[in-house]
């Protein structure tokens, strides 16, 4: 498994974001955060792939949202069986397609490619996968076209998916992520966007649950790859939950993507 990074360019102070302090936004503090970031990863001995900076799309170091691979459901350690082309649902952000899903298909050749097509739209910052569980949150960025068009495509690498209302943020990843195929971490909001699906999504007994409050919202966006877990600085009941639960938490100052409404799991794109 590679991870596809793309450092920040100069446009990334124009980043789409609801964050009341976006106008804060600092370039060349973003970019030490990003390096400080890719090295963290590649100390894991995780396999990075890094793009070069897009300097005419403000929002392109987020490539989790523009490109989606996934291996057979049956065979989870193995190459990617899927790989999907996204369609943003910010038209601004459809630009950044191209050249990361080129880069994807280089990277999995063998990979069946789909590509989200109109009137679909998705970020894949709205999806997470645990398990055989694909859970697609349906937001302002992802509309149900988009969320059954990707559907049907893990459906045929053998997953359950699921579509979940996201209403009271950017991605259904902005409050819940995955830290084992039986664990998750997220807010009230982010889990209830899974129980609103259905008691299938996220079945007691089956998944473990570490809630956060929700001023830890920052702290619901964790990477979890290479044997760690990638949180922000700053999210002391996070790491105490992961901690107490058995993970090896790495703390990172992201505060600069935080502005643009971003985490680590928004900074990769993972190709099985």
């Amino acid at each position: 498994m590679r991870l596809i990074v793309r450092p920040p360019s100069a446009a990334f102070s124009r980043a789409l974001s609801e964050h009341p302090d976006v106008g804060a936004i600092d370039v060349g503090r973003a970019v030490v955060q990003h390096q400080a970031f890719v090295a963290a990863l590649r100390a894991a001995g995780i396999d990075v792939v890094e793009l070069p900076p897009d300097p005419g799309c403000a929002d392109a170091c987020f490539v989790s949202d523009v490109l989606f691979t996934l291996p057979r459901a049956d065979d989870p350690e193995g190459p990617a069986d899927l790989l999907v082309a996204g369609r943003p649902g910010a038209e601004s952000r459809r630009p950044e397609v191209a050249a990361v899903a080129a880069r994807g298909r280089e990277l999995a050749e063998q990979a069946r490619a789909y590509e989200i097509v109109a009137p679909g739209e998705i970020d894949f910052g709205d999806v997470i996968v645990y398990g055989d569980r694909v859970a697609i949150g349906v937001s302002a960025r992802t509309n149900e076209h988009g969320a059954r068009q990707l559907a049907a495509a893990v459906a045929a690498a053998g997953y359950r998916a699921f579509l979940c209302p996201v209403s009271d943020r950017l991605h259904l990843a902005t409050a819940i992520t995955v830290l084992r195929r039986d664990r998750l971490i997220g807010t009230a909001a982010g889990f209830a966007s899974l129980d609103d699906a259905g008691l299938e999504v996220a079945p007691a007994g089956e998944v473990e649950r570490l809630l956060l409050p929700d001023n830890e919202l920052v702290g619901a966006n964790v990477l979890a790859v290479g044997g760690r877990c990638f949180v922000p600085a700053g999210n002391p009941v996070a790491v105490a939950l992961m901690r107490a639960a058995g993970e090896t938490v790495v703390e990172l100052d992201l505060s600069q993507f935080t502005l643009a409404d971003g985490g680590p799991t928004c900074l990769v794109t993972h190709v099985w």
